[in-house]
């Protein structure tokens, strides 16, 4: 059992207190100023963020399924319905109230909302593993964790962002956090318990968010199992409970709300029996019949050169001296490390060997198996990032309080460096970020278009938009949710503004041209072609426009690096209208 670090006698309990305080309330500071810098979504957030929206205006009554988003627009793979509709479960409240303060005034303070609940849960689990930190190894360890992981951009940015992957990672940081509890139980049954919800935890997960999660919590179960933590009857019994457990609960679910969408033409299953598990049979369509490559090839190394060396930027130096440390000592030169500056204490070779022993197995498998798929995305092995930030505020930790006084000053300088690296990285990632969401702009271009200002005016949004912001919740004008069932009593939204739009996502072939748009009686097209619908003589013209991030590239002729903006989106009327006014 590891020892746990005190603070020093000189430090008072009121700087101890104002210290964790501090470092409670950064997560939900950091996390909290992604969401309102940049607080429009992608396409990939879509299915959850609207299945969300439709919890909220609609609740669970059957009489209103029909009205659901994914009835008409089921998109490319089914995703389990449970989280969407226990983050909106938790939202409605916090909206009801909004909404009757006056704290939201329109849909889309609602959107904002749902994604600072989700990242208020990412910072609650964010918190209970830096403290499992703490317990294991000291509070420097905490310190570290805490700074390098929000300074780095991928996890903050994304963490209030309703992707599957996110919509996972706070259970995963639970669990990953119960794991290091165990680890400095005091009582047998204590550990035990620990163990077990993490087990279970991270089995329900994977049946029903993210199945690669097998992948990681197969292995930790068998590096338990090694290191003679649980024995095998114990997590077999937690992985039934927990894999069998969920799906009984989530298959009727999913069922019940998928149902509706098997007869539309692009909907991927055709047999109900693959309804009941959409997260298996999201896997079985990509991996095993090959759709997944329809989204691009990737080489087998990609994870290993591309991804990891992106997620985790400066910290990949503090995880390379921390594994060389901990290769060293493996090999027989534990001396040589020793003098070299004190990584036999706690948070160097031992704390690392600690990590390495439970943690190793499922971080190969992460990286390894899913190497094997042809797509690839650095979300897929998300799981393993929170283990390397640990890795890397180990070594931060040691670095930061080397014995040998001569190089102290330096290895402090190199950890701090790897933090300014690791902010201005994500100071400067996150600005060119804000500007990939043109499409959740054009709520605002559309106030100010005259033509808008009457009743029932029609708005055509093709593919492009959608997929760069332009969601439900976007949509302030469509009273289409007043007067329906909502989830409770009183209505989670602000009443729609005024006056009444018809907004028009439709996929149908009546749609698939300019000159059929045209034929289809829509008043505006939001679209990032406009010069196929404007080479039509006398039907359009353009109102209003969107400018996004183009490109970032070296300039020519130089060695500099810019930044390019451009027009992305155009608001398009039809002509006639314009001579009406």
């Amino acid at each position: 059992m590891a020892q746990t670090q005190s603070s020093p006698p000189s430090v008072s309990p009121t700087r101890t207190r104002c210290l964790t305080i501090v470092l409670s309330l950064l997560p939900f500071l950091v996390t909290f100023a992604h969401v309102f810098l940049s607080p429009y979504t992608k396409v990939e957030e879509s299915f959850t963020l609207h299945a969300v929206h439709d919890v909220l205006a609609y609740g669970f009554n059957p009489h209103n399924l029909q009205l659901w988003d994914h009835v008409t627009f089921p998109g490319a793979v089914p995703r389990s319905f449970i989280p969407p509709a226990l983050l909106g479960i938790l939202v409605y409240p916090f909206s009801v109230v909004s909404v009757a303060a006056g704290a939201i005034k329109t849909k889309f303070g609602v959107q904002i909302l749902v994604r600072l609940v989700l990242a208020s849960l990412f910072s609650y689990s964010f918190n209970k593993l830096a403290y499992s930190l703490q317990k294991a190894f000291s509070v420097s360890v905490r310190v570290w964790f805490t700074l390098l992981s929000l300074s780095s951009f991928h996890i903050p940015y994304y963490a209030g962002r309703t992707l599957p992957n996110f919509m996972a990672l706070p259970g995963v940081l639970w669990s990953i956090s119960h794991v290091m509890t165990a680890q400095t139980a005091t009582s047998e049954a204590d550990r035990v318990a620990s163990l077990r919800k993490a087990v279970i935890a991270l089995t329900a997960l994977a049946t029903i968010v993210r199945l690669e999660l097998a992948l990681f919590v197969i292995p930790l179960a068998l590096s338990l199992l090694i290191n003679r933590q649980v024995g095998f009857g114990q997590v077999l019994k937690w992985g039934i409970l927990g894999g069998f457990g969920s799906l009984s609960i989530s298959s009727a679910v999913d069922y019940h709300l998928w149902l509706p969408t098997l007869s539309h033409p692009s909907f991927p299953f055709k047999s109900h029996f693959q309804l009941f598990w959409p997260e298996f049979s999201g896997l079985m369509y990509n991996a095993v019949e090959g759709h997944s490559a329809e989204w691009g090839v990737m080489p087998w190394h990609y994870y290993l050169s591309g991804s990891l060396p992106k997620l985790l930027a400066g910290n990949a130096l503090l995880v390379g001296i921390a594994m060389g440390g901990w290769l060293l000592n493996k090999i027989g030169f534990d001396t040589v490390v020793k003098k070299a500056g004190g990584w036999d204490r706690l948070t160097g070779v031992r704390g690392v060997n600690k990590v390495i022993n439970v943690w190793a197995l499922s971080v190969v498998a992460v990286i390894g198996g899913l190497s094997f798929l042809g797509h690839k995305e650095w979300r897929f092995i998300l799981p393993v990032l929170p283990i390397f930030h640990i890795i890397s505020a180990l070594s931060a930790s040691s670095l930061w309080s080397l014995r040998p006084s001569k190089l102290r000053s330096l290895t402090r300088l190199f950890v701090l460096g790897v933090l300014g690296l690791n902010f201005l990285a994500t100071v400067m990632t996150t600005l060119l970020s804000m500007g990939n969401y043109p499409g959740g702009e054009v709520w605002k271009v559309l106030e100010n278009i005259p033509g808008l200002h009457k009743q029932n005016a029609s708005i055509y949004f093709p593919s492009y938009p959608l997929q760069t912001g332009a969601t439900l919740f976007t949509f302030i004008h469509d009273h289409s949710v007043d007067g329906t069932g909502h989830l409770g009593p009183w209505s989670a939204f602000p009443e729609a503004k005024e006056p009444r739009w018809i907004y028009n996502k439709s996929e149908d072939k009546m749609m698939e041209d300019p000159l059929s748009v045209w034929k289809s009686g829509i008043d505006f097209v939001v679209t990032g072609d406009c010069d196929q619908f404007l080479a039509l003589p006398n039907k359009w013209v353009e109102v209003a426009s969107v400018e996004g991030l183009d490109n970032v590239g070296r300039k020519p002729g130089t060695y500099r690096v810019e930044a390019k903006w451009g027009r992305k989106l155009v608001v398009l009327q039809r002509r006639e209208n314009i001579q009406e006014e």
